[in-house]
């Protein structure tokens, strides 16, 4: 009997709260039902993409122009729809992704997370996944590459050519060269050209050997473990061993379990409301408050109308 009437209680509590008039339970209501559509949605994401999260955003300038900042990236599993396709392997065959060969990969630098980006709400979390294409794989004992593109996102390089060191400038810079060529001397203070840093060393590669159409590679030391080098394109280095982890640790190269996934396709624009989620949060909010105001306010006077209109025909048939 008594489970009955505790069945009976929260059937009614249900009732109450679908059908009350107040602004707070009213609120309730609308909160908990875009909760539920961005479940379902997150959800059907996840059963497509087979990865979470399966949407991130274009947070920097680093992949322009094929990504820009603002646009929504949909990301798959890392070996849904064919496995990674790096720079190097898909000059053979051909595969292009983004205006230029190869996959664009999504992963957690040196495998660094915290709670919220590992369960997806990466507008809370403080390292956020870094989107760059995968230009080749090493394997651990072999020589880390560093890829160099002097024109950033301007000019995509059909090839690479290997770079060799020279002497140290008046700068404190290591000449850089194509190998095969007459190493240069130093260069003077007016010298043109590109200069780069690395955690130990800095580089400079003089304008006359940048050639069109041309990037370039460097190798360094044997890396301790596998993984992907990977590059922003509108970058003028790769990531490994040239960007850092809050500038603590710098970048090594990429293993599988560090990959979130691979870029499926973007969406323009879309990205800026994840990237100013508090903002979108308070005006959406505001918005429902208002719109119920406004719903009850319009709703007020035909009330009053409909009990005006009822107590004519009252006292008329008191009359009678």
């Amino acid at each position: 009997m008594a489970e009955k009437e505790q069945s009976r209680d929260i059937r009614t509590m249900i009732q109450a709260f679908r059908t009350s008039d107040h602004w707070a339970v009213s609120l309730a209501r609308d909160v908990l039902w875009v909760m539920v559509v961005v479940g379902c949605i997150a959800l059907a994401l996840y059963l497509i993409c087979g990865t979470w999260p399966a949407v991130v955003t274009v947070e920097s300038s680093s992949m322009e122009p094929h990504m820009n900042i603002g646009d929504l990236v949909v990301v798959v599993q890392q070996d849904r729809f064919g496995p990674v396709q790096t720079w190097e392997e898909a000059q053979s065959t051909g595969y292009q992704k983004f205006g230029d060969y190869g996959d664009v990969i999504i992963y957690r630098p040196n495998g660094q997370t915290d709670f919220w980006a590992s369960i997806g709400l990466l507008p809370l979390s403080s390292q956020h996944p870094i989107i760059h294409r995968a230009m080749t794989w090493v394997d651990a004992g072999q020589p880390e590459p560093s890829y160099l593109n002097p024109y950033g996102g301007k000019e995509t390089p059909t090839e690479y050519i290997p770079l060799a060191t020279s002497n140290t400038t008046v700068f404190g810079y290591y000449l850089l060269y194509p190998v095969g060529v007459m190493p240069p001397t130093n260069v003077t203070a007016d010298s043109k050209g590109m200069g780069f840093s690395t955690t130990e060393n800095k580089y400079f590669l003089s304008e006359q050997y940048v050639v069109a159409n041309q990037g370039y590679v460097r190798y360094s030391d044997p890396v301790t473990h596998g993984g992907y080098i990977t590059k922003g394109d509108n970058n003028p280095v790769s990531d490994e061993g040239y960007l850092t982890v809050g500038n603590i640790q710098t970048i090594e190269p990429v293993e599988k379990g560090w990959v979130v996934g691979k870029a499926l396709f973007t969406i323009p624009l879309v990205g800026l409301l994840p990237l100013h989620i508090w903002w979108v949060i308070v005006v959406v909010i505001v918005a429902m408050v208002v719109w119920d105001w406004y719903a009850k306010r319009k709703e007020a006077p035909s009330g009053k109308k409909a009990s005006k209109s009822k107590n004519p025909q009252k006292s008329s048939r008191q009359k009678k």
